[in-house]
């Protein structure tokens, strides 16, 4: 284990990091911060259904959470677990 986060883990962090459509989410994140489904649905060009199919296996990854304000829900990027998974290849 490296930096308190399993080999496991982190597979299934870059495998969700390996589609490009996901990596696009993590990086709109990044430079944006928090931001609504819709938004990002429409900064990336696709369907709400499709992001929401995406944004699954970020979530279930990790990567970001979601919060519900009313019906709309928002995602913010986890920078900590990024910059650890990431940190883990560099010694």
């Amino acid at each position: 284990m490296v930096g308190g986060i399993g080999i496991g883990r982190r597979a299934r962090i870059f495998a969700a990091l390996s589609d490009p459509t996901r990596l696009r989410i993590v990086e709109l994140l990044a430079e944006r911060g928090e931001m609504s489904g819709s938004e990002l649905a429409e900064a990336l060009g696709i369907s709400l259904a499709l992001y929401s199919h995406h944004s699954r296996t970020l979530v279930e990854a990790g990567l970001i959470r979601r919060r519900k304000q009313g019906q709309t829900g928002y995602c913010s990027l986890d920078h900590e677990l990024l910059r650890e998974c990431a940190g883990s290849l560099i010694r």
